[in-house]
């Protein structure tokens, strides 16, 4: 007779037997959790040793790293609305009032765009032009202003694509601390002038021309007689003599320093061979009751103050001196010959200039890199009433003066047939 089915062996109390069932049941819930989680299965094996060995993170844990992700978010938040109430006027003290803060942004930046608006209104008024016109490129969709929550306005762009609502680096003028200009071509250049056919200038289309300055303006003018070969060389002299000199004479000195300090370098370039004229030229502004010197403006506040003087005393002098170098055909001592001119202008500001106006142009720094702050050229026009003289001379460069000069110094250059007369004149001086 076949025997029964022997039953499972269960462990008494008196001796315990290892069973993975009992020990598993044994376990409390949060480490069968952490258990179960972290072993690995078929799955998570093939994912390769890191994921096996990655640490999970307790619940409290994460909440942690929650609250420090969320306070940092908050803090930089915090520093965007502080560095708003510290660009925009009337927000101070108001970083933490965020509805008030986005709101006066806002409007300050549609005030700002608007001055900009009427001042470009009043150049085209008055028959001025922008030195430089931005094209921006067609398109079809539209920017909208939209509702926040919080009723306040803000900028967006179609198809969610980000614009910056302030200009980027590229765009900004120059600092006052680092003032050297730089020539932007404009997309709509009118074609040049028909180079003039004068002999001296056709003579010198052949030759190396060096103008010893890196104003935009002057290069721009001095093209107009239609040199191909002129090289842009600034002058390191420091440009430092005292101001206790004359108007006349400091701006002579200076445009001489420059001159000499270019043609000292270059006449022994072997390379490129030594030039055939060497420009330079030194602009200044001068008030008439003081006689004192105004050159480029050094900060914000000495711009707008500058300004504001000239506003007030209506009338100032513009000082432009031009110097001339070229070597002798002889190599005579001293080897070269120089011709200088000084040309003088008269420039009448608007009385009727606000100081809403002045500071609205300081802030488009159009002025931080000339003499006087201003630019006739340009937006600085709608501070002038009129000029008497050369319109050109206050820009930066007297065209038709520096033509005259460049005539005159070629004609000294060319020296050979002349040598041998002056010798024989000398010697007949020292027998009388």
């Amino acid at each position: 007779m076949p025997s029964a089915q022997q039953p499972p062996i269960l462990a008494s109390s008196s001796e315990p037997s290892y069973s993975p069932i009992a020990a598993s049941a044994s376990t409390n819930a949060d480490e069968r959790h952490d258990r179960s989680s972290s072993t690995p299965t078929n799955s998570s094996r093939q994912g390769g040793a890191s994921e096996r060995d990655k640490p999970r993170l307790t619940e409290q844990e994460k909440k942690n790293n929650h609250i420090a992700s969320e306070q940092k978010r908050r803090a930089a938040i915090r520093e965007g609305f502080d560095r708003l109430t510290e660009l925009v006027p009337g927000l101070e003290g108001q970083g933490r009032s965020e509805s008030i803060v986005l709101k006066k942004t806002v409007d300050f930046i549609r005030q700002q765009i608007q001055e900009r608006q009427n001042l470009v209104e009043e150049i085209e008024r008055r028959g001025g032009h922008l030195p430089l016109v931005r094209n921006f490129p067609p398109t079809t969709k539209s920017t909208t202003i939209s509702e926040t929550p919080k009723g306040t306005d803000q900028l967006t762009m179609p198809d969610d694509k980000k614009e910056p609502l302030l200009s980027t680096s590229d765009d900004l003028p120059p600092a006052y601390e680092a003032t050297t200009p730089t020539l932007v071509p404009s997309k709509r250049q009118l074609p040049p002038p028909p180079p003039l056919p004068l002999p001296v200038l056709q003579d010198l289309r052949s030759k190396r021309v060096v103008l010893a300055s890196q104003s935009p303006r002057r290069r721009q003018i001095i093209s107009y007689l239609g040199l191909p070969n002129i090289e842009i060389i600034p002058s390191d002299f420091a440009e430092d003599l005292p101001h206790s000199l004359q108007p006349f004479e400091y701006v002579l000195a200076t445009a001489t320093q420059k001159a000499q300090d270019v043609y000292a370098r270059e006449i022994v370039n072997e390379e490129k061979g030594e030039p055939a004229l060497i420009l330079a030229a030194d602009t200044i502004v001068v008030e008439p009751q003081s006689g004192s010197i105004l050159e480029k403006p050094r900060s914000e506040a000495h711009h707008i103050a500058m300004l504001k003087s000239l506003r007030d005393t209506k009338t100032h002098k513009v000082y432009t001196a031009i110097v001339a170098m070229a070597p002798l055909d002889s190599a005579r001592d001293p080897g070269y010959a120089i011709e200088t001119a000084v040309e003088e202008t008269n420039v009448n500001f608007d009385g009727a200039v606000t100081d809403e106006l002045i500071l609205a142009y300081v802030r488009t720094r159009e002025g931080v890199d000339k003499a006087g702050g201003y630019g006739m050229q340009g937006l600085g026009s709608i501070l002038v009433e009129k000029i008497d003289g050369s319109a050109d001379n206050v820009i930066g460069l007297p065209l038709k003066t520096t033509l005259k000069v460049i005539e005159k110094v070629m004609a000294k250059a060319d020296d050979d047939d002349l040598l041998g007369g002056e010798v024989e004149g000398d010697g007949e001086s020292e027998e009388d």
